[in-house]
Order: C-alpha cells, then structure tokens, then sequence
C-alpha cells in the first residue's frame, strides 16, 4: 500500500507539473489519458491481487487481448453470478468514463492559482515522501517485491521469445523401434479440465467423490506424484501428447500451425501402427485456437461444441454437457476397423463450474459447484467405459484418464492456476487401465510429470523410447534415481522449480529468491524453508537455465493463416497472438 501511495503522488505532481508549464488543451488531454491509463491499472491490479491472491502483471492480461471475445465471456459470466459486486465495480467505472469521454472533448482550462498549486504539490510531495521513508523502514515484507508498478512496466521489455534455439522433430523425423509382439490396443485419453488431485476421491480426504476414478486405480496403475509440467491447459496437452517440454511461456506456440506436425504420439501411432486418431472436447474451438495445436500434434481429426450444432446442450460461455457427445464419440469409434487413439479434453470442470440442469440443483458455492462438476465428470467416466464396454472394446483398449492441471481455492492464500507453486495446481490425477499390459491395482509414488505420458503409453504398446528423445520416460521401465521434475506456471514472471524425491524447489524470479518444501514433513506446504544465498544460486540458475531452454523455435513465418479440419480458419500474426474461427461455408 506504501508503494501505490508514493508511486501514485509522484505521478499525480509530476502531471500537475506539466499542465502547470504547458496549459493547452492537447497537453491536457494526454495528460488526463495518461492519468485514465494509470489509475485504471492500478485497480486492475488491487482487484486481480484481491480476487486471485497473486500478482498482476500486463502479460496476465494477455488472453483478453487475444481473445477479447472468449476474455468478455469469460468475464461477463463471473459479473452475472455476483451482481452486488458487479454493481459496486461496474458503477463508479462507468461515472468515471463518462467524465473521462467530457474531459477528452471539451478541456475546461482554468488559470492556476499560482499559491494553491505550490500548496498542493508540496503536500503531495510531503506525503509521497513520507510513505516513501515509511517504506525503506518497512523494509520488503511483500512478497512481491519493492515497485510492482515499475516491474509491471519493466517486465514489457524481457527478451523476445523467439531467440530460442531449441528444435522440435516433426513427425518425419523420428521412427521408433517395436518389440515383438507389441499389442494394437485402442487407446482412449481423457484429459480432466483443471481438476486438483485432492479434491478426488484419490486423495484420502478428498472434498468430491469419485468413484469411478478410485475404480479405474484399482483396476489399473496410478501415478499417484505426477505434476503438470506447465499449469496452462494448452501447454499442458502439448507436454502430455507429444512427450515433450511445451514452451514455459506465455505464448501459444504450440498452436501456431506448422507445416509438418511435431512428432507426438499420434503420429508416431499413425505412421507405424496404421492408428486412427482424433481429438474431441467440450469446450468451443475457437478457445486458444485449439485446431491449430490438435493439427500441430497430428490428430487427424477435430472435433469441438461447435460440431455438436444444437445451443441446448452448451453450458456458459465455453462448454457443453459432456454426455451430449458420446454418441458422436462413438460413432467416429465404429467408423473403422483400425485400431484408434482418442483424446477427450473435458471443460465441464472449468470455470465458471456449471452443470446442466438435468444433472441436478447447481450448488451455490464456487467451491460447491467446483466439486458438483468434478462429481458430474466421474460420471460422465463412467458411462464412456459402459459405451466401450457396449461396444464390445473394453479388453482390447487402454482407458487412460489424466489432469492437465490443478486449481487453487485459498489453500494458500491464492486463486486459480497461474503463478502458483503449491500441489493443489501442480499436482494432477492419472490413472490407466490396460487389461492384460499392466498389474491391477499398482501405484507409482515417484515423482512424474504430464510429459511422461506419451512415452509410458506406447512402452505399453512395445514401442522403444530410451533413446528416442523424449523430455519424458517410460515410467513403467524405469524412474531415474533423484530426477528432477520441473514445473512452472505459464507467465514468465511466475514462479518455477522442481520435485525432487520428496523435497519441492521454487524460485521466485520476482523476488529472485529460493525456498523448499520438505513434502514428506509437510505435505500441505505450510512451512517454506528458505535457503543460503551460497547454496541456492546454482539451483536457482538451474531452474531459470531449464525455462529459458524450453521456449522453442516455430520455424514459420511471423504471420500468416491456414484452414484446417475442413471448418477451422486459424491465423496468427506472432506465438503470442494465434485466433481461430468455425466458418460453415468452408
């Protein structure tokens, strides 16, 4: 509060001094812009740190200027369910765009009163200085550090992303050895929208339940330490179906339509399994450009609400009854005889954490409706495996059902997904269930990650990964002794680290400080240990060295646009800025 008080007085006398010096109205306008701009970022930036319990930075106001109209959705939904506050917010906002649009048109310019004004300033100065002193004496007590203004206008200016030099092989480029005998399982992924492990009834004390997920453990393995490698839905699919390191940024690269797609566990199961493959979800198409990744990642077909063609069934701004598209699931399942892998991507557990009304009374709590959506997807679980079951292809295929990432309800202090270390964003679900490939009933407790997905799923099917350059391993084979398990958040000003055994690293880029968790001591992360400056530097840069690294290059030009899935028009004018639109007369 200190920092907004001087900040804020410096600003207010430094324009007072120009209108002073130049009073005209073109000086006057840009100066009362300037002011708009200033004050409007301020109370985005106590309203996101209110709400969410983390920092705002201009790059977590990137999806609303990508995307404003899924951003205004999104937005608008949460405004509807709290009208109270959307009054108290909404008014004042409008009286003081409406003076704001009078004061741009038609400047009043009266004279100053030379005394007044040297009054006025020299108190703004006192004030602004004394909150300054007050904040040396203080010292850094906030988390985020000493100026979140200046650093919020410092971090426009870290360094361009596609300086990168890391390469991601294209599908053509990596051929893996089978053992023989390597079984043509069907292989089914449903991926669990911002789903936290201990809210499952995988979890001792899990707040839903689930138990249609417990069953499939039991019939299965679980992997019961995975963490998502980046806590952002489309990094995370990225990291899961490919095996590999997704860029730990706040671009969507993994989007932007490449001419050949990466090498990723549906091409690798097309070209040398003859493996039908495709993707459905949920969520409209349109959110994060998802063509352009499912493309990207090889599927050959895209499925999405957009295709289902009847509003009846959507749910809010993004998602639609789940239970709607398992009839188009199934018939994509019997329209061929070849063996098939099928991602699933659910939305019903995002916010804002609606179920369709057959399903129930909408409880009225968000944390109460976050539960009744995570009680609806297990579900909507187990009625998929009775369609495949129905289908007479249970035994044959490997039901796999897996987290992209967590979401935080105050465990900590803090909301959401982004910009958070804790295991309630980190931590996910994974549980797979192969007949006859794997021993019911088994639990990994070593630490994993999403990218260990792809490669564990085809070492099931016979396939040689050692040596085929996956970020992630088989860990049915083998877990390497103290492997690091890195992680991050996708705004490169958040914080990032690993697991390793039973111990959690984080740095905090903001603070450029290091701390560790005893995860077997302190399993709800409640006592940060911070380490000697001596020791931690080489971890720290560890950690920084392994984000820097992950940031690929997209090997296309900077702008451009393509059709894809028939339907999809996808264009992008950087990897930050990628939109894709359903347009019927393609």
């Amino acid at each position: 509060m200190l920092v907004d008080i001087y900040v804020l007085l410096f600003i207010e006398v430094g324009v007072s001094l120009i209108c002073f010096r130049w009073l005209r109205k073109s000086v006057y306008r840009v100066a009362t812009l300037f002011a708009a701009v200033v004050c409007t970022w301020s109370v985005i930036y106590a309203g996101y740190l209110i709400r969410m319990g983390t920092e705002a930075l201009p790059r977590v106001l990137l999806p609303v200027v990508r995307d404003p109209v899924n951003a205004g959705r999104m937005i608008g939904g949460n405004l509807i369910k709290a009208p109270l506050a959307s009054i108290l917010l909404l008014g004042p906002s409008f009286l003081a765009l409406g003076l704001l649009i009078s004061v741009m048109i038609r400047p009043r310019l009266a004279p100053y009163n030379r005394r007044r004004f040297t009054a006025r300033v020299a108190v703004c100065l006192a004030i602004a200085l004394l909150a300054l002193a007050g904040r040396l004496y203080v010292g850094n007590v906030s988390e985020y550090g000493r100026n979140p203004h200046v650093r919020a206008v410092a971090s426009l200016f870290h360094g361009r992303l596609e300086e990168s030099k890391r390469r991601l092989p294209r599908f053509d480029e990596l051929v893996l050895a089978r053992r023989a005998g390597g079984a043509n399982y069907n292989i089914v992924i449903v991926v669990l929208e911002g789903v936290q492990y201990a809210y499952t009834s995988l979890s001792k004390n899990g707040a839903a339940e689930t138990p249609y997920l417990l069953s499939l453990a039991e019939q299965g393995v679980e992997l019961a330490n995975m963490r998502s490698s980046v806590t952002h839905t489309t990094k995370s699919l990225f990291a899961m179906l490919s095996g590999r390191l997704p860029s730990a940024s706040e671009d969507l690269a993994e989007a932007v339509p490449v001419l050949k797609p990466y090498a990723s566990l549906a091409t690798i199961l097309h070209s040398e399994a003859g493996y039908r493959t495709a993707f459905f979800q949920s969520a409209q198409g349109d959110f994060e450009s998802r063509p352009g990744l499912v493309h990207n990642l090889g599927f050959e077909k895209f499925w999405a609400r957009d295709d289902l063609g009847d509003p009846n069934h959507y749910i809010y701004y993004l998602a639609c009854d789940e239970f709607a598209l398992l009839n188009p699931v199934c018939e994509w399942i019997g329209g061929g005889d070849e063996p098939f892998l099928l991602t699933f991507l659910c939305s019903v557990t995002h916010d804002p954490y609606d179920v369709p009304e057959w399903y129930g009374q909408r409880a009225k709590e968000p944390q109460g409706r976050y539960r009744q959506t995570i009680e609806y997807t297990d579900a909507f679980l187990r009625e998929l495996a009775t369609r495949l079951n129905n289908l007479g292809i249970a035994g044959n295929t490997v039901l796999c059902v897996v987290g992209d990432h967590g979401e935080a309800f105050g465990e900590h202090g803090k909301g959401g997904h982004d910009q958070i270390p804790y295991d309630e964003v980190l931590r996910i679900p994974c549980c797979i269930r192969a007949p006859m490939l794997v021993q019911a009933g088994m639990k990994i407790i070593e630490p994993t990650s999403s990218i260990d997905l792809a490669p564990t799923l085809l070492g099931l099917l016979g396939f040689e990964t050692i040596d085929a350059g996956f970020d992630g391993v088989d860990v049915l084979v083998r877990i390497p002794e103290n492997r690091r398990v890195y992680f991050s958040g996708w705004v490169r000003e958040g914080p990032s680290g690993f697991v390793q055994g039973d111990k959690k690293f984080v740095y905090d880029p903001i603070s450029k400080s290091l701390c560790f968790y005893d995860l077997a001591a302190d399993p709800g992360e409640t006592r940060r240990i911070d380490l000697p400056q001596e020791g931690a530097d080489a971890i720290a840069e560890s950690i920084i060295a392994w984000r820097k690294n992950t940031v690929f290059r997209l090997g296309r030009t900077q702008r451009g646009r393509e059709t894809l899935f028939e339907h999809w028009l996808v264009w992008w004018s950087s990897r930050v800025f990628v939109h894709a639109e359903y347009q019927d007369d393609l």
